[in-house]
Formats: C-alpha cells, sequence, structure tokens
C-alpha cells in the first residue's frame, strides 16, 4: 500500500437525502481532493437566477444546473456539458435547502471550476437571497474561500453568487466553468412544513412525530448545538407571527428535551415569523411553504480527550477524526484518500480504505475507485496512541507498521 491520505467516512441509514453521507472527498477537477465533514449533502441544490454573460458559452454549456449538486466532472469538457459556463461577466446565484453555510476554522465554502485553468470568480454569501456579503476573489490556483474575515462566527448562510470577472472572452466556453459549488463549513439543515407538525394557527404538535424522532436520532449522533428556526406566512400582525414562530420553535425543543433525551442546553430557538420567505406570500402554495420550521444541527467543536476525535500523527501522515455516535469521519493531510468506518467499541474502528492508487486493483469500486481495503484502527486505553492494520480489497486486514499518536 503506497503512502496515502485517508479520509474516514460513514454511511448513514435514512428516507432521504438529509440522512445520507457524513465525510467524503471529492476530486477537485485538476488533480486533488477536497474533503466535506458533511459529504453529499453540502452542495449547492437550486438555481436562483443565471445571468449569462456576453459573449455566452456554445449551445449546451450554459446550463446553470450543471452547478448543482455533488462534483462529477469527467475530465471531458470538449465533448460534452460537465460544468456550467458562466459566460464573459456572468453572474450564478445559488441556495442550500438540506445544509447551511457558516464559518469553521480553515475554507469554508470551494468553487469548483473546471477545465485546463482554473478562471477567478467574485463570490458573495447572503442569508436571504437579497443582502449579499462580498467574501473574496477565486484566483491564483485556488478555489476555496475562507469567509471568517467577512462575517460573524454565529452567522449562517443559504444563498452564495458567483460573478465572472471578465478573464476569458474568447472560445467555446467564455468565463468560469463551474461543476458545483461545495460549503466546507456545513451543517444540515431540515426543513419541516408546519401543516405536518401543528394545525393551522397553533403551537401543540400534531399526533404524527415520527419526522421528528428521525431528526431527533440525527440530532443524537451528531451531538452538537442545534438552532430551531420558526417562520410564519405574512397573513397576521408582526406580533402575532413572531409569537406564533416562537412557540412553536419551543413546542419542539420541549418535544426533544421531554420524549428524545436531547439536553435543552444544546438547543436554540428563534422567532422570525415572516422573515425570510421561501415562496410568494401572495398564493396559497407559497404562504403554506413560508409557514414552515427550519432545524439546523452543528457538529461537536469540543474535542474530547478520551475519545477517537482528535489530529492523530502517524507514519502516513497527520490523521484528522471526527465522531457522529458510531459513525467516524476524517481526513489525511497529504493526499486524497478515504475510509468507509465506524466505531465497533469505544476502542476500535472497523471499515475500508479507499484511494487513487495502489499495487493491487479490486474487482469493484468503492466511492469511484477501485484501489481500496479492509481496515482496523485501535486506540490504546487513554486514546494517546492508535496502531492500524490494513488489507488490500477483501482480504483481511493484516499488514501493519502503521502506528500514531495524538497531537
Amino acid at each position: 500500500m503506497k503512502k496515502i491520505t485517508l479520509l474516514l467516512i460513514v454511511i448513514l441509514v435514512g428516507t432521504s437525502n438529509i440522512f445520507g453521507q457524513i465525510g467524503r472527498t471529492y476530486s477537485d477537477g485538476h488533480g486533488g481532493r477536497i474533503f466535506f465533514p458533511f459529504g453529499d449533502i453540502s452542495f449547492a441544490d437550486e438555481v436562483v437566477s443565471f445571468k449569462v454573460g456576453s459573449p455566452a458559452p456554445i449551445k449546451g454549456y450554459g446550463n446553470s444546473t450543471l452547478a448543482l449538486n455533488i462534483p462529477d466532472y469527467s475530465g471531458d469538457y470538449k465533448n460534452k456539458a460537465e460544468a456550467t459556463s458562466l459566460g464573459y461577466g456572468g453572474e450564478l446565484i445559488v441556495k442550500f435547502t438540506d445544509n447551511i453555510l457558516y464559518d469553521i476554522n480553515g475554507p469554508d465554502l470551494f468553487i469548483f471550476e473546471i477545465g485546463p485553468a482554473i478562471e477567478p470568480v467574485d463570490v458573495y454569501v447572503s442569508k436571504d437571497g437579497n443582502d449579499w456579503i462580498s467574501v473574496g476573489r477565486t484566483g491564483g490556483g485556488l478555489s476555496e474561500i475562507d469567509i471568517a474575515e467577512y462575517v460573524k462566527k454565529t452567522d449562517i448562510f443559504r444563498y452564495v453568487k458567483i460573478a465572472d470577472i471578465k478573464a476569458k472572452k474568447d472560445g467555446n466556453w467564455p468565463g468560469a466553468d463551474v461543476d458545483a459549488i461545495g460549503a466546507i463549513g456545513s451543517s444540515i439543515n431540515f426543513q419541516l412544513n408546519s401543516a405536518v407538525l401543528f394545525n393551522f394557527g397553533e403551537s401543540k404538535l400534531s399526533e404524527d412525530k415520527s419526522e421528528l424522532y428521525r431528526i431527533a436520532d440525527k440530532i443524537k449522533e451528531i451531538n452538537g448545538l442545534t438552532i430551531i428556526e420558526g417562520y410564519t406566512d405574512n397573513i397576521g400582525s408582526t406580533d402575532s407571527n413572531i409569537k406564533l414562530s416562537d412557540d412553536r420553535a419551543n413546542s419542539i425543543k420541549n418535544f426533544f428535551n421531554d420524549s428524545c433525551n436531547i439536553s435543552s442546553k444544546m438547543i436554540e430557538t428563534c422567532a422570525l415569523g415572516e422573515s425570510n420567505p421561501v415562496a410568494d406570500n401572495n398564493t396559497e402554495e407559497g404562504r403554506e411553504k413560508n409557514r414552515r420550521v427550519e432545524i439546523i444541527v452543528f457538529p461537536q467543536s469540543n474535542q474530547a480527550k478520551n475519545d477517537v476525535v482528535g489530529k492523530w500523527s502517524t507514519t502516513r501522515g497527520n490523521l484528522h477524526i471526527y465522531r457522529y455516535g458510531d459513525v467516524i469521519a476524517g481526513w489525511y493531510e497529504s493526499d486524497g484518500g478515504e475510509i468507509l468506518g465506524k466505531l465497533i467499541d469505544e476502542h476500535t474502528i472497523e471499515g475500508k480504505w479507499i484511494e487513487n492508487g495502489a499495487r493491487e486493483t479490486c474487482s469493484e469500486n468503492v466511492y469511484d475507485r477501485n484501489h481500496w481495503g479492509s481496515l482496523i484502527i485501535k486506540f490504546n486505553e487513554d486514546f494517546s496512541k492508535i496502531t492500524m492494520k490494513w488489507g488490500y480489497c477483501s482480504k483481511e486486514p493484516t499488514n501493519g507498521n502503521w502506528d500514531g499518536k495524538r497531537k
């Protein structure tokens, strides 16, 4: 097995995309890989608007939806449209629906700009899609953005705008070519229709709480701060809408605390009334969409000494490990490998490693690569040291010489 960079990743079983992967790397289109703590849900889901530049790209390459969801560029941009070409001076606004963007330590946002050269874009973020904050420009071989200098630590954003800076005017694909827009600093966002949870104009929860139980399981796995935001339509007074949204948010908080054993100290509520509508309040359909509750779950930021979480110095480079209940996510600093893993007891992770190249090629792919194998990671009693064994493909993990200690 080559000296590699590994990423710990898990799969959660659930009923929707929200209960999907945690922790995965993705090809940046230029030979590298980028780690996203929440995997597939980290990427923009919806096009809000697209103003194609002039000159525009050739037919088919100006499809704005090609910039949504996970990066899937195969390298054949000359023969098929695999990204959105903005056109000279073009502008694209996208929205995150099952996650949100916020500031973490290090880069927070990554623009997957493909093709032979990285063409710069100006980047903006917004809470509501109306008021925008400029957070910098990609370029110089980098497509990552750190928003720390421009926002507060408590700010959360659902909209991103990118604008081509007119660096390339000629050719079939003028302007930047964007395959995906991903929030590295991401948290899960559950959006629930109030009609499912409450009777009209009331704050008492309905009998069917199955969705809330599923969300509670997710909250307990992530074990971090949870924010419950209550919203209404614009019918009624501002004060009455604020009160209703506050009462509903607190009803859910009390349910999580009383029925799901989630500490109220880990839950905050926010009454937002008719602000930040997601649809047109002039139609009944739009008003129904605006009557909603959004639940945001942030990963636990505090590192426990007696746990697998942390940064580990190993014989194969630095390994970062994150924990979500019994499932694990993490990454190595020097390469683009990954691991699928789960805690089978307090001191043992069992799973698979995945990398770009290895001595043996497997007959099946794991996360789009055919170089992978089995892995066991063991932690000592006080979680200060680790030892690891691995094997190729489906072989038993018997190879060793892979040790580390907590940094």
